[in-house]
């Protein structure tokens, strides 16, 4: 395809380019960083044994998440058009490797995990009240705000997320400055010590199982090439927001465990009924800072997820609108109004999302999934390697820095943590994606329709 045929074909209009480098880094990070890290450690830290296996398996993500993040800023420089994620893998593998990308990250990544986040942000929301409230309630009413801040027009609802970003960042930052300096009067320390648990090695199923839960933590640095079309010089602006926030979430997740290994032994990281600890983030605070501040996280960890439900929403809209240019979906949901915002396709992402909330164990369903949204996420960076090779004439404003290592890097760890946390008891998982996969291929003739065309705002 020569680059004439490629900047027409994904040709954005100028006036819907509304974000720059800040803001574009801006939702990436309000992707990437939800309360996950204030709670994940403590679901694997007594399992891994030791502080060096817990910092290895955050490490080990974030590599992860570098590699395929830059594989993932030269496609979106090259490539800047909305769902770009979706779109490469399309390119590459063909329409049916492409539609199965999109379809499993809008329902999982998307639709399932919104109303996930949803409903934690409703269990934070009720610790606030004096009587708690149904939880199904306060997370479609939390989902339908997000849903609303986006009606404003581009620049407002970017805007908006900016400034959740900045205050998300803002106390993470403040939370590990302060939790590694100020002085502590005590450390948890586990009665018991498995001596089996603390010779586990870095590269054992455990630390590779923990890896595989922590990209959930990192997940999100697609986002970049995935909201490009609405980005100024794409070239430029797509590599510095996918890089720039890729670096800041991970040194504020490192130095949150560094926080959290400051006064809870990995060993000691359990509930009193022996199992994971659910909520280290508010157990170590309380440590650290006493009760109050401990209690003060509650609320701000709310904001937190709300933050990452404004950041789904839009992130989710650009998904379908690639899906419905494609013709995967129907056509009318891809329509913008024309004042940029992509109104039907915000209305589906909230619609599906609320109507998730009446699925049971959400959690239960994603865990399943989470070896194939592992491995079609890994399809979106491997584009890059096949795409060097049919399209070497596109024109690339950002290269991969040491191609071919960096996305082979990311596809052998991609790999490695699926293996091995399957070896480690996740044959469950393997079944549930091969039967996800054959539903999506079943259902793919009932929402293609007619042939791809053209499709412009709405008045």
């Amino acid at each position: 395809m020569s680059s004439t045929q490629l900047n027409s074909e994904h040709k954005q209009p100028d006036h819907f380019r509304v974000i720059g480098s800040v803001g574009a880094t801006g939702i990436v990070v309000a992707s990437m960083v939800g309360s996950g890290i204030f709670s994940l450690t403590g679901q694997f830290g007594a399992k891994l044994g030791t502080a060096e296996n817990i910092l290895a398996a955050w490490i080990i993500g974030g590599i992860l998440a570098l590699c395929g993040g830059l594989s993932l800023a030269e496609l979106g420089a090259m490539i800047p058009c909305s769902g770009g994620s979706v779109e490469f893998a399309r390119r590459a593998f063909g329409r049916t490797t492409g539609y199965l990308v999109a379809m499993v990250t809008i329902l999982c990544g998307y639709f399932l995990s919104l109303a996930v986040v949803g409903l934690l942000l409703a269990q934070y929301v009720n610790q606030l009240l004096p009587t708690p409230l149904n939880i199904n309630l306060i997370a479609a009413l939390t989902i339908a705000a997000a849903f609303v801040s986006q009606l404003f027009g581009l620049h407002a609802g970017y805007k908006f997320n900016t400034a959740l970003s900045i205050i998300k960042i803002g106390f993470i930052a403040l939370f590990v400055c302060a939790g590694l300096f100020w002085p502590i009067q005590s450390r948890m320390v586990a009665p018991v010590v498995n001596e089996a648990v603390t010779h586990l090695g870095i590269i054992s199923g455990a630390v590779a199982s923990a890896t595989l839960v922590v990209s959930f933590a990192y997940l999100g640095w697609s986002t970049g090439a995935d909201i490009a079309g609405d980005i100024k010089r794409p070239g430029r602006n797509v590599p510095l927001s996918i890089i720039g926030a890729i670096a800041l979430v991970f040194v504020l997740y490192i130095g949150v465990n560094l926080v959290f290994l400051r006064v809870i032994d990995p060993a000691a990281m359990l509930e009193t009924n022996g199992t994971p600890m659910q909520a280290i983030g508010g157990v170590a605070a309380r440590l650290i800072f006493g009760t109050a501040m401990g209690d003060a996280m509650t609320g701000v960890i709310a904001l937190l997820f709300f933050s990452t439900l404004v950041s789904g929403v839009i992130t989710g809209a650009r998904i379908l609108e690639s899906m419905a240019h494609a013709r995967e979906i129907p056509a009318w949901t891809g329509v913008r109004k024309s004042n940029g915002v992509p109104t039907r396709a915000l209305v589906v992402v909230t619609v599906a999302s609320l109507a998730s909330l009446a699925i049971g164990n959400l959690d239960d369903i994603l865990g399943l999934l989470t070896v194939l949204v592992n491995f079609f996420s890994s399809l979106s960076v491997a584009a890059v390697l096949v795409l060097r090779r049919t399209m070497p004439d596109a024109p690339r404003p950002f290269r991969v820095p040491l191609y071919p290592v960096t996305p082979i890097i990311y596809m052998a760890l991609a790999g490695w943590s699926i293996a091995a946390s399957v070896m480690d008891g996740g044959l469950n998982a393997i079944i549930a994606s091969i039967a996800a996969v054959i539903i999506l291929l079943f259902i793919k003739p009932l929402l293609t329709i007619g042939k791809k065309r053209q499709i412009k705002p709405l008045d």
